[in-house]
């Protein structure tokens, strides 16, 4: 039995959910407006915006109401791009990340950008957060998707990078290259603000030389990602020291000390799918174990402990 930890942010339910207000509007583009107009950020999930010419979509699996792109599995180009069903509601967004090496590529990115709810605040850390899943008809993953955080909106008049330096690199620790095609995986991290923060920017901003990608499947060109869900929370942090760790595990249950000013409440385990597979409501401090789920399978797992002032998360992994 191996035991790897590292400490990350990571939004999960119950007990160990993060209550802090979502400074994104319209999170999971379920908001809509002129349907019956072609402008597919816009006038379908505002108030996201696109910032250049380039042409991110709206899909809605609402094929009734159909706002946006109609996102129906029986449409065989539908199932030709990668057929996928929104993580909350029934709408969500795509863009073009990348267009492939060697001197024919166009260098064309596709972004969304949105104003936040207020200005960001000097010296706070704010977690950053979205759900991706990777479009498999297209057969590039890349390692990353971005978020750049501005005083201002941008307009860019053409498709290709807009360059500026993102703030937020949203990795899986877990994998090298976002390939994740039949489920949505949470991406998150956090970041200090300036406190000029009004305007949240998604999407690629390397150029195109220099991104990082490896070939998976599909038959389209191009690196396509959809996301939904898309967060950015004041991270809450109590007074005093805060301590988590996982000191040790066997083949059924995880050792861990808590050390903090106020008793552990909640102690969850998550899956890599951001299932929350286990949750119990405990009251102490120190040392205490947790005993895995009933037929609980080799993989990476977060192991979240929280009470109503601190969360802190472990990330571990189980193997055979």
């Amino acid at each position: 039995m191996n035991l790897s930890h590292s400490i990350l942010s990571l939004a999960s339910i119950a007990g160990c959910a993060v209550h802090a207000q979502n400074l994104v509007p319209n999170p999971s583009f379920e908001d809509t407006a002129r349907c019956h107009m072609y402008d597919p950020i816009r006038t379908s999930a505002p108030p996201w915006f696109n910032p250049n010419t380039a042409t991110p979509d709206i899909y809605d699996n609402n094929l009734d109401r159909q706002c946006g792109v109609p996102w129906d599995p029986n449409n065989p180009d539908v199932q030709a791009s990668g057929w996928q069903y929104a993580h909350t509601g029934t709408r969500f967004t795509g863009a073009y990340h990348w267009d492939g090496p060697g001197p024919e590529n166009s260098d064309v990115k596709e972004y969304v950008m949105v104003p936040l709810i207020q200005l960001l605040q000097a010296g706070q850390a704010y977690e950053a957060s979205l759900y991706y899943s990777r479009a498999d008809g297209f057969y590039y993953a890349i390692d990353r998707i971005s978020m750049y955080f501005s005083a201002d909106s941008i307009h860019v008049d053409h498709p290709w990078s807009i360059p500026v330096q993102p703030q937020v690199d949203l990795f899986d620790p877990g994998h090298p290259y976002l390939d994740e095609s039949q489920a949505w995986i949470q991406l998150a991290d956090t970041f200090v603000a300036a406190g000029t923060e009004r305007y949240l920017l998604i999407g690629s901003f390397l150029d195109s030389a220099h991104v990082n990608a490896q070939q998976v499947s599909g038959q389209m060109h191009y690196a396509y990602y959809y996301y939904d869900d898309v967060s950015v929370r004041p991270v809450e942090i109590a007074e005093g020291t805060h301590s988590f760790q996982v000191i040790g595990m066997t083949g059924s249950s995880i050792i861990y000390r808590w050390v903090a000013n106020e008793p552990l409440e909640w102690i969850c385990v998550v899956d890599q799918l951001g299932r929350t597979i286990m949750s119990e409501h405990v009251s102490r401090d120190g040392i205490g174990t947790v005993r895995w789920p009933t037929g609980i399978v080799p993989g990476t797992y977060t192991l979240i402990a929280a009470n109503r002032n601190t969360r802190k998360a472990v990330r571990i992994v189980r193997e055979q």
